[in-house]
């Protein structure tokens, strides 16, 4: 297993992305990244829609109706779709991201204010769905999951597409002298005894994360291939005591699965980011 020293990359060691330009989420709207024509499903339904033609088919008096415990999967991903998309009446993804950041900034405010003398304070960030949007990847899936898809996207120069509020969090942090800590599930050194192909992804996603603005980070962390043994919490947890270790007190984590913020050391204050589109334990 490689050493800390280098699994933690320092501030100011990536340089940023040429290429491809990656999709912005607006930010004087609540909305999606206009993602690429390649990204765009086929026409689709409402899922209003889809569920006015299934009220009209169970209203016929002649139809021999099947119980149906589940609901269809088809109309499952509209209701995604509508969420992300801001339309219908399920809500908006983005303004609930939104929303969730400055209650994360509120909170940040006071931790800052109670800080003693020559105390450090860390936040721990998640990145995907918390500082970084894979929206047109998952968009382009359908809201499935296509493994080497989306493993060959995110390490591309379009998955460089900040999530505002993130970003507006981190740079809130950075003002307030607190440090910022990456830690993320994805794939940091392989581990070469088990004869499989992988790829490191720690310097990829360093880029995109300057690249998208995340700049002057006290750390980022990816998951060794030898850690892929232990549950998330376990991986996370021990990450966070690392960072205590170092004489920091860990005053927020942000993430979008719950498996990003259990575990001990818990942090004193964890946001729950929404994420409908997948759960990770």
């Amino acid at each position: 297993m490689a050493s800390r020293s280098f699994r933690w990359l320092a501030i100011g060691l990536v340089a940023g992305v040429a290429g491809a330009q990656a999709p912005v989420v607006p930010t004087d709207h609540y909305g999606p990244p206009v993602c690429s024509a390649a990204a765009a499903p086929a026409h689709r339904m409402t899922a209003e829609a889809a569920k006015a033609e299934q009220e009209q088919g169970a209203g016929d008096s002649h139809a021999i109706l099947s119980a149906e415990p589940l609901e269809n999967f088809a109309i499952a991903r509209y209701r995604l779709a509508d969420y992300a998309d801001c339309v219908g009446t399920n809500g908006c993804y983005w303004a609930d991201l939104d929303a969730q950041y400055r209650r994360a900034e509120e909170a940040l405010t006071t931790a800052v204010a109670a800080k003693k003398p020559g105390e450090k304070l860390a936040v721990v960030m998640d990145i995907d769905e918390t500082a970084l949007s894979s929206y047109c990847e998952m968009k382009r899936e359908d809201f499935g999951y296509v493994g080497p898809l989306f493993n060959a996207w995110i390490v591309s120069p379009e998955a460089s597409v900040a999530i505002p509020g993130g970003l507006r969090f981190f740079n809130k942090a950075k003002v307030e002298g607190v440090s910022v800590f990456f830690i993320t599930g994805r794939a940091g050194v392989p581990d070469y005894s088990s004869g499989k192909p992988a790829v490191d992804q720690t310097e990829a996603t360093a880029r995109n994360l300057e690249a998208a603005g995340y700049r002057g980070w006290a750390g980022l962390v990816l998951r060794n291939g030898g850690e892929n043994t232990v549950s998330t919490i376990e991986y996370k947890s021990e990450e966070r005591h690392r960072i205590a270790d170092k004489g920091y007190r860990i005053v927020m984590s942000v993430g979008d699965q719950w498996s990003d913020l259990l575990g001990e050391p818990k942090a004193e204050v964890s946001v729950k980011l929404p994420n409908p589109f997948y759960f990770l334990p």
